[in-house]
This record gives structure tokens, C-alpha cells and sequence, in this order.
């Protein structure tokens, strides 16, 4: 997992990375070493050279020289739905507008003095940013290929009766059975059979028609008819709990 700190008062910002760093080794010594915890004096300085999914939460103060917490954050949102946002601010003012650009949460500064605040917003959402973690080992070329979760959009047959894996810019294909690399993905709670030997990878619908989910790049994928009101209450409660 990867954090990243934004703040231009290096007082703040080290004092976030310490209760992040607390917060961790407390809830979750064992991942510690796979949580990276970056920090920036600017918003200018995170959004260069920014990357979709480089990031799954940013900490951002409001307030800062150059452009703003909530400037920052409506860029990154140009560029990534779904990285996790948290805006530092010394005054609820702005509450509206962070949920424009869909924050999870604030933190009130001083920290120190609003310690049960950050650490009931850590308990809702780092549950959520663990589990993104994670991914298949499939069978490509003769040779075993690992691909996490997040990047798989979905899963179908093709007509060489291979497996194709539909990740975000590539298709990878294995003569590993649907059974196989079904038990890996449906397990996770993101994933879904959605119609015979397709799973698709809820993360990435943006939209539910009657008969077909429309996912990211204006693909369509089929809904069984027989199980379509299965399949539509799997996608809702996905939303909600997400």
C-alpha cells in the first residue's frame, strides 16, 4: 500500500506521517513493511509526474501555498476515481466542497488533540485499502505471470477456448481451465460472474443497463437473464460497501 502525505508545513506533515506510522505498527505490524508512506511539500509537487493507482490514499492539507488542497485534488481526480483522498484542515468550511471530489474523511488539526477523530477514520477505511492488495498467478507463454486484482477488468473464454485475462491496456491469455482461474478471482469479493464464463471486476463498472454492465473504455459485458437479479443485488451491495 502506498500513502502519500501532502503539506507545505513540515512540522504537520512529519507530525501525519508519525501518527500514520503509530497508527500501523499498532492495528497492523504485520503489513508495516509493505505500507510506504511518501511525503510532499506542494500540491505542484505531487501532481508531477502523478500516475493513476500510484497511490491508494493521499492526506491533503487544504490550505497551502500555491494550489490548494482542494485544487490538488480535483486534478488528481482527472487522473485517478480511485485513490482514497483525506483532507487536513483547521476548519470544517470546506466539507462540501471535498465531498465534490469524493474525500473519504478530514482530519482536524492539531492532531494531537483530535486523536479518536484520526483513528476512527483509519478504522473505517484501512480495512478497505488491505484488501486491494493481492492477485492471481496465471499461466501465460509457459511461464507463471502475477497480476493483482485491481488491474484485472475482467475475465472471459475465448474462442480458442483459452482464458483471456482484460487488464487495463493489455489481454493476456492461459490455457489454464475457467474453473482454475475462476476459484482464484471469485474469492475476492470485488469479483463476480456476471454471465457463463465471464467474471468481471466490480471496481470497474461504471454503469448497470438492463442487460449489460458498461465498464471503463465503453466496454459492455452481457448479464445472464437467468441470474440478472442476483447479479444487480451483487452489484448494489458492492457500491454500498465499498
Amino acid at each position: 500500500m502506498n500513502i502519500a502525505i501532502v503539506d507545505d508545513n513540515d512540522m504537520d506533515r512529519e507530525a501525519v506521517r508519525a501518527y500514520c506510522q503509530q497508527y500501523i505498527s499498532h492495528y497492523y505490524p504485520q503489513d508495516k513493511n509493505t505500507i510506504n508512506i511518501e511525503t510532499f511539500a506542494s500540491g505542484e509537487e505531487l501532481v508531477e509526474g502523478y500516475q493513476s493507482s500510484q497511490y491508494d490514499l493521499l492526506v491533503l492539507d487544504i490550505y497551502m501555498t500555491g494550489i490548494s488542497g482542494l485544487e490538488t485534488a480535483k486534478i488528481i481526480r482527472e487522473m485517478d476515481s480511485d485513490v482514497r483522498i483525506i483532507f487536513l484542515t483547521s476548519s470544517d468550511a470546506h466539507l462540501l466542497e471535498g465531498y465534490r471530489v469524493f474525500a473519504t474523511g478530514y482530519f482536524i488539526k492539531p492532531l494531537q488533540e483530535h486523536e479518536e477523530e484520526f483513528a476512527a477514520t483509519f478504522n473505517h477505511i484501512f480495512p478497505k485499502l488491505l484488501k486491494n492488495r493481492g492477485g492471481i498467478s496465471v499461466r501465460v507463454k509457459g511461464a507463471l505471470v502475477d497480476i493483482s486484482y485491481s488491474d484485472v477488468m475482467y475475465v472471459d473464454v475465448s474462442d480458442a477456448h483459452n482464458i483471456d485475462i482484460h487488464l487495463n491496456n493489455t489481454v493476456l491469455s492461459s490455457p489454464m481451465s475457467y474453473g482454475e482461474v475462476g476459484e482464484m478471482l471469485l474469492k475476492e469479493v470485488r469479483f463476480l460472474e456476471c454471465h457463463h464464463r465471464i467474471i468481471v471486476n466490480m471496481d470497474y463498472i461504471e454503469a448497470m443497463e438492463q442487460e449489460e454492465f458498461v465498464l471503463k473504455n465503453n466496454i459492455h459485458i452481457p448479464i445472464s437473464r437467468r441470474k440478472r437479479q442476483d447479479v444487480k443485488v451483487a452489484y448494489m451491495n458492492h457500491i454500498i460497501n465499498k
